[in-house]
């Protein structure tokens, strides 16, 4: 397994997702940052006493997404980051929708998070944001000009999104480890849907070495057959009040899953 990711990780990750509020220049800005703060911290804190071992911060509520943030969304992600990582010793990653790798890079080296997610590495993409064009020769290039030490988890065949032209699953994986990805994620068709277990066992048996993390559809129930097969799992939607991915972080839900992992 790649040394980086078990350096930052002593056993498969389970990953919660720390949503924020919408940003400044989304459709549905509150105009609150201080809540936007608040709410993120609050989501981080259920997450450590629910016993996650790492989380993400997303701009999940800046929806429908754009292929980058404004200056001023970034600003404002920058310090959530920062305040973070200040209160949590967790691991933690940076994804910004859709696929916007210059802000995700910028973030991790401010922050120095362990991980960012891309959506669109080596795979052309299109979805209702329009087309994200695979982005690892200008990631690989922005990682050696300015040197972090954020891992890159690389999304194959990303929810919410469809080939823009047919790409072979074997060839995005090759390519992806080829390229420099540290892990790889895999996904149903949308949020809170999963994957099935063959197309899981399908990208772990071509990945060799290679983490593969589950990106989606995770809950209680199916927890432990699905890290059973992989190297981790990113949890959302499960793991908020009454599964609403549009509600805040249920410590209980998360400590509900991370027993389900045990058993």
């Amino acid at each position: 397994m790649n040394n980086r990711f078990k350096t930052v990780f002593d056993k498969n990750p389970l990953i919660g997702m720390v949503h924020l509020l919408p940003l400044p220049g989304s459709p549905s800005y509150a105009g609150s940052i201080t809540a936007i703060m608040q709410a993120a911290v609050e989501d981080m804190l259920a997450l450590q006493k629910g016993g996650a071992d790492a989380f993400i911060i997303e701009n999940f509520g800046d929806v429908p997404y754009e292929g980058e943030i404004t200056r001023e969304a970034l600003a404002v992600m920058a310090a959530v980051c920062a305040q973070l990582s200040k209160e949590s010793s967790l691991p933690f990653g940076i994804n910004v929708q859709f696929n916007d790798i210059d802000s995700e890079w910028a973030l991790a080296l401010a922050s120095a998070a362990d991980f960012i997610r891309v959506e669109a590495f080596v795979e052309n993409r299109i979805g209702i944001h329009g087309i994200s064009y695979a982005c690892a020769p200008r990631l690989m290039r922005l990682k050696a000009a300015y040197p972090a030490k954020a891992m890159i988890f690389a999304d194959i065949n990303v929810k919410h999104t469809f080939p823009l032209a047919p790409q072979p699953i074997e060839f995005s994986v090759h390519e992806a480890i080829e390229s420099g990805a540290d892990a790889l994620i895999v996904t149903g068709l949308l949020t809170g849907q999963n994957p099935t277990i063959e197309d899981v066992q399908q990208v772990k048996e071509m990945a060799g070495g290679t983490p593969v993390i589950i990106g989606s559809g995770i809950n209680a129930k199916n927890a432990a057959q699905y890290l059973a097969v992989s190297d981790g799992v990113i949890v959302g939607s499960s793991l908020k009040f009454d599964g609403d991915v549009n509600k805040r972080v249920d410590a209980e839900r998360v400590a509900g899953l991370v027993e389900s992992l045990h058993q």
